[in-house]
């Protein structure tokens, strides 16, 4: 996440400025882009392709606000509509949702962070619009609506795995249908920081190569913010799957920018020994393969440093 080989540093430096100019070159960029992650929408592998891609929308166009401004990023990106226009006029229908659903929150996060010029508020926003897209999906109850979807889902998963207990992923279903909302806007949260870090990472590399590491093992997003997410889990504790299981979502998406912050507390703990170096990749590796397990003790450990303040300790 925070560091590349030299190599790869080169190309994406290149790619960076070659984005940072906001000229046609940076339009056909970013139309490329679009159009792979509207590609994505169809491969068997969506669920882990179609993240990574979305992500990847958001650092270009985030690296275009940050380096251009307001202005300049917009005539760009009316330019890659120009570009795709053929393909909107031929009624190519999910590239529109695809260009807002990647072009509103790189372009609201890149340039509150050209404003403010820090990386825990230019976060803010996209936990917002993931709060919005929560609370438009449970109140326009899109998900309690898709029984083909939840029968594709169990339908897929017996197929990978026959041994699977009926009742058991019966359950499960019903609790992903039941939150799907929350964790449609954690995914999308997840994608967007990840695009906003990437993009800010880009520019780094153009302006100042390693800023981007030093910010991001600085990011802290205070006690207020703290102890929102403190009253949002005490709520889901208290509720749990009631009202729709309301409170579960709110706290899964407001939790995420403090599991970021105990992200930066161990890359900053790490930085700071020789002897942990490798101990952020090997967190990574048990956040995909446990993540309520490994997700929730990062977000104790981000939260906890807003009054233990771990980065500033002596180390031992």
């Amino acid at each position: 996440m925070i560091g590349t080989s030299a190599p790869g540093g080169e190309r994406l430096a290149r790619l960076a400025a070659r984005v940072a100019d906001g000229s046609w070159p940076a339009a056909a960029l970013l139309a490329g882009a679009a159009l792979a992650l509207l590609g994505a929408l169809v491969l068997p592998a969506a669920v882990v392709v179609l993240p990574l891609m979305l992500a990847g929308n958001v650092a270009l166009v985030t690296l275009l606000a940050l380096e251009t401004g307001a202005a300049p990023a917009l005539r760009c990106l009316l330019l890659t509509v120009l570009l795709l226009a053929p393909l909107l006029l031929l009624g190519a229908g999910p590239l529109g949702y695809v260009l807002l659903i990647a072009w509103l929150p790189a372009l609201l996060a890149g340039l509150a962070l050209r404003t403010w010029g820090s990386l825990s508020l230019g976060l803010l926003p996209l936990v917002a619009l993931a709060l919005g897209v929560l609370l438009l999906v449970d109140v326009s109850g899109l998900a309690a609506g898709q029984a083909q979807l939840r029968a594709s889902l169990f339908d897929s998963l017996h197929r990978l795995d026959p041994t699977l207990p009926t009742a058991e992923l019966d359950a499960a279903l019903d609790l992903m249908m039941t939150l799907a909302g929350g964790l449609l806007a954690l995914m999308l949260l997840a994608a967007w920081s990840g695009g906003l870090c990437l993009g800010r990472s880009l520019q780094a590399r153009l302006r100042r190569p390693g800023a981007f590491a030093q910010e991001f093992r600085s990011l802290r997003f205070g006690r207020v913010y703290a102890l929102l997410v403190l009253a949002a889990l005490a709520a889901a504790a208290a509720w749990r799957l009631g009202a729709g299981g309301l409170a579960v979502e709110l706290a899964l998406v407001l939790a995420f920018p403090a599991l970021l912050q105990g992200l930066a507390v161990l890359h900053a703990h790490t930085a700071r020994s020789a002897r942990w170096r490798r101990l952020p990749w090997l967190v990574y590796v048990l956040l995909a393969l446990a993540t309520p397990q490994v997700g929730s003790l990062l977000v104790l450990l981000g939260l906890v440093d807003n009054w233990a303040d771990f980065r500033n300790r002596p180390l031992r």
